[in-house]
């Protein structure tokens, strides 16, 4: 049995549209189209049309929870992330300013 999600849920501008509708978009009108259509055939969804422009939204929401999972799943990525907040609570800290003067020192030298 298919998970059943709201439209609202994922996005209040979806609406839902029979299939036939299909035959009636252009190019023009595709342009036109202020919500995203789940097209679907005696009630039962078939395809999503959606504006290009939230398609990559979606795609960059979906590569920076990739990323993000990629971190998670890397031992020594969490050893690091634990060890610079542990560094944080122990007061090990240095401003903007100190780090920038050390590198504007580090120039110098080098």
């Amino acid at each position: 049995m298919p998970i059943c999600i709201p439209n609202s849920y994922i996005n209040p501008n979806v609406r839902t549209v029979g299939v036939s509708k299909l035959r009636s978009l252009n190019a023009s009108k595709l342009r036109g189209i202020d919500k995203t259509l789940v097209i679907q055939e005696n009630d039962q969804p078939l395809a999503v049309l959606l504006k290009y422009d939230e398609f990559l939204i979606m795609q960059k929401q979906l590569m920076a929870v990739l990323e993000t999972q990629a971190v998670m799943s890397d031992k020594d990525e969490i050893n690091s992330i634990v060890s610079g907040l542990n560094d944080v609570k122990a007061g090990k800290t240095k401003t903007i300013e100190e780090v920038r003067n050390s590198l504007g020192k580090a120039k110098e030298k080098g």
